[in-house]
């Protein structure tokens, strides 16, 4: 047994790394950035290193006193981490775990001759540059949505004629979709343009054809030889809505031809990356086909969330791998990890009502301010029990209002039907109220306010009659658009506003099921758990 005096020589003795942290909260990056900072950090110490963390905010756990050795509170900004560097001359420096504000580091810090510990600079690099990570794809034989890369707004146009609308486009090296639109025709490309191009961008926008298909997304732990899947994650929502503010479902239900796809083309991109830690990659299915999204050489929002859900110790297994140990020499197999005996779904949380003139229509970037999980025995109740969690109140009776764009029409009868079943009153604007009857359904007729000033959907709402909005209709970004005018009121008066047909379908199903908050089950996610083994 060594003594205290003895053990912090020979902890020193291995030296001193330094952990950058994710800066102040804000959308798109928060507390989940802060966890994955912390635990690597308590990692490290256990590994015998000193640790030393860079982090300008004082609400994170990461800049308590006691986490790191020696707290740095500046901001992450290249000269100040220079001069940190400097004083402490590290062994390396850890940016996997800081989120989009530190990985953008990787490369100064690599040009200063900085040592990157994990994956580094280049494949961070490759993984972000859009010709590097195409020509990367093609060579492993993984599909991808066609892309182009733009620099102006002449280009950008000639690229979505090309590609043929709609075409998300979206900078790089962002985080949270920030800056991220679908556009639907010219003027949407146009009016993007004039706001990023603005900004006095260094790396290109990428435009991608749009594909509206099942997103899911894995978050791998590489050694540089192995690869560990602790799960798949699948999004209720469609593509087109930003992962942060996606119901995710784990495990998620895919063939097992789909699923040993995914499997196999996430550990064949996590090597050929050089990854050494974490990867998180997102995929769309397609006519039953798998497409790759986007690859990120570093910690995930998911990360947490996944950890516990999975019982897997991501973040200490991706540090230990970061300094050189093999995943099989932590216990852990290979490729996807055994799922569990219950289904963890994530709900995002929103804070729109404190957030003056922000549409609440859901998109490319991400809006929600939190998260919440619900575990149970089966998918459906642990829907039921995150909605609930999330703050949906679940009102069983009363009436729903449909105003969705005519792309959703096809699928609004079958819905409409649901809350018909259950008894609600439906409500709806031209166009959709004609859809409906079509179907043989009872619908009431609402004029737009440019039809009736006097009896519209405004004071539909304000009467009290409806506790459900279901709103689609193309993004708004200009505050005085009716549409965006409708979905703000329904914040103002408490009433769940839904932005997309399948969190709609998902909450019929909730409300249509056995389920209560009294008589939901309990898991025990400590011990209703496979502890270790590979599927």
């Amino acid at each position: 047994m060594l003594t205290d005096k003895a053990e912090a020589q020979t902890k020193a003795s291995k030296g001193t790394i330094v952990v950058l942290g994710s800066g102040p909260i804000r959308i798109g990056q928060g507390i989940e950035f802060d966890y994955a900072s912390v635990q690597c950090v308590h990692a490290l110490k256990r590994q015998g290193y000193e640790v030393a963390i860079i982090n300008n905010n004082p609400e994170t756990v990461s800049t308590d006193f006691d986490t790191a050795d020696r707290l740095y509170f500046e901001p992450l900004t290249p000269p100040d981490v220079m001069n940190v560097l400097e004083v402490e001359k590290p062994l390396g420096v850890v940016v996997a775990f800081g989120g989009g504000t530190a990985i953008k580091l990787a490369k100064y810090l690599d040009s200063q001759g900085v040592r990157i510990l994990g994956t580094s600079a280049d494949a961070i690099d490759l993984a972000e540059d859009r010709e590097r990570f195409e020509e990367l794809c093609d060579r492993l034989g993984i599909k991808r949505p066609q892309g182009l890369t733009v620099f102006t707004e002449v280009e950008a146009l000639e690229a979505a004629a090309r590609l043929s609308y709609p075409v998300l486009l979206r900078p790089s090296y962002v985080l949270g979709g920030q800056n991220m639109i679908i556009a639907r025709n010219s003027a949407d490309v146009k009016e993007y343009m004039k706001i990023i191009l603005r900004q006095g961008i260094e790396n290109p926008v990428l435009i991608d054809k749009y594909m509206e298909g099942t997103e899911l997304e894995v978050d791998c732990i590489c050694d540089g030889q192995n690869v560990l899947i602790p799960g798949i994650m699948e999004h209720v929502e469609r593509t087109g809505i930003h992962s942060g503010d996606s119901i995710a479902v784990y495990p998620g239900c895919f063939t097992p031809q789909i699923e040993e796809k995914i499997v196999k083309q996430s550990t064949d991109l996590a090597l050929a990356l050089g990854t050494q830690g974490l990867v998180n990659i997102q995929y769309l299915i397609y006519n039953n086909d798998l497409y790759i999204i986007e690859a990120n050489p570093r910690s995930s929002r998911t990360v947490p969330y996944l950890s516990k859900v999975s019982g897997v110790p991501m973040i200490d297994l991706a540090t230990r791998a970061m300094l050189g140990e093999k995943v099989s020499s932590m216990g852990y197999g290979t490729g996807l990890y055994r799922k569990p005996e219950y289904f963890a779904v994530k709900v995002p949380v929103f804070s729109f009502e404190k957030l003056m003139d922000v549409d609440t229509h859901l998109g490319p970037e991400m809006k929600s301010t939190g998260e919440v999980l619900g575990i149970a025995p089966t998918r459906d109740e642990a829907l039921f029990k995150g909605m609930v969690a999330a703050g949906w109140k679940m009102i069983k009776q009363g009436g729903i209002l449909f105003s969705v764009r005519d792309s959703d029409l096809p699928e609004l009868p079958p819905l409409a039907k649901k809350f018909s079943d259950l008894g609600f009153t439906l409500y709806a604007t031209t166009g959709n109220a004609a859809t409906i009857e079509r179907s043989g359904l009872n619908v009431i007729h609402v004029a737009k306010v440019h039809e009736n000033y006097n009896d519209n959907v405004m004071t539909l709402l304000e009467s009290g009659k409806v506790c459900y909005v279901v709103s689609t209709s193309a993004k708004g970004r200009d505050p005085v658009a009716e549409s965006v005018k409708l979905r703000r009121l329904a914040v103002e008066r408490d009433i769940d506003c839904i932005t997309a047909i399948d969190t709609a379908n998902v909450l019929a199903d909730c409300l249509a099921s056995p389920y209560t908050i009294d008589n939901v089950s309990l898991v025990d996610i400590n011990h209703d758990i496979y502890k270790g083994g590979n599927k």
